[in-house]
């Protein structure tokens, strides 16, 4: 029976030696984990947001800042031709201006406005509507024509509510 037992010894697979090679490269392996871990976390803390200057020179007060002043255009819808079809643009904005304006100035100037940008409209071809620029250069054509309209009143911002090119 020794010899069964001699043979069934001698039949095992001999397991390989590592010499620690292996547990090198799975220490070497957690280790850059770490170095990468690290870099992003000091990353993360040198891009964050700095406060403003006034949070640090004016102590915060009870007031609230006074609510702007909005005045919505009437809802523009112009055919524009491309040449080949036409198409319709639906837009509706409003405009924003300082609190110190009231809105019983603002609202006589409103359909002008709204004539002044639907003829400007007009003469753009559609293509250049299209896309993230469309809207930008909506805004900027507004923001010119209400300038121009309402001389001593400045104009703080236009929003643009709805905006549909079909």
């Amino acid at each position: 029976m020794a010899n069964t037992t001699a043979t069934a010894e001698s039949a095992a697979p001999a397991l390989p030696s590592f010499d620690g090679t292996g547990n090198r490269i799975v220490l070497a392996l957690i280790g850059l984990m770490l170095a990468f871990a690290g870099a992003g976390i000091g990353g993360a803390l040198l891009l964050r947001p700095v406060p403003t200057q006034d949070t640090f020179t004016a102590p915060r007060t009870g007031t609230a800042p006074a609510p702007a002043v909005y005045a919505a255009l009437p809802t523009l819808v112009l055919t524009l031709n491309d040449g080949r079809r036409l198409q319709e643009l639906r837009l509706r904005a409003v405009l924003e201006f300082d609190p110190a304006t009231p809105l019983e100035t603002v609202n006589p100037h409103l359909p002008r406005i709204a004539d002044a940008i639907s003829r400007r409209l007009l003469e753009v071809d559609p293509a250049e509507l299209r896309g993230a620029d469309g809207p930008a250069y909506v805004k900027d054509a507004l923001r010119h024509v209400a300038n121009k309209t309402m001389r001593p009143l400045k104009l703080r911002q236009v929003l643009i509510q709805d905006m549909l090119l079909r």
